[in-house]
């Protein structure tokens, strides 16, 4: 378990760089999208920023377990709206440099499981 504090905001971060870091890097398309999505959604991209700082000093082996806590934060803490909701802005980011890839299809496709969608 990470020393992490979860928010609505922070988990949806932590998802965000878990699907668009998939390859090895966060595209200019990518970063684009999660800015035009997160805008629409009237969030406030600084909490967006501290949280990428954050897990980017992170380990990398120290990633994964924290995006399934993001997941498990969600899934007690959204409603059926708000999962559909945040899979399809993971979705939306994931397609934004061309097709899904692989790596991408598999953490979507776990996350979608896992929030029972």
């Amino acid at each position: 378990m990470s020393n992490f504090v979860f928010t609505d905001e922070t988990s949806i971060d932590t998802l965000i760089f878990w699907i668009e870091s998939s390859d090895g890097s966060i595209s200019h398309a990518e970063q684009d999208a999660v800015k035009r999505i997160l805008s629409n959604m009237d969030y406030d991209m600084s909490t967006y920023h501290k949280t990428l700082t954050q897990i980017s000093a992170m380990n990398t082996k120290d990633v994964k377990p924290m995006a399934q806590e993001a997941v498990e934060y969600i899934k007690r803490n959204f409603s059926d709206d708000g999962k559909k909701l945040t899979y399809n802005l993971l979705e939306t980011i994931a397609s934004s440099d061309g097709p899904i890839t692989t790596a991408e299809k598999e953490k979507l496709g776990s996350i979608k499981s896992e929030l029972g969608l």
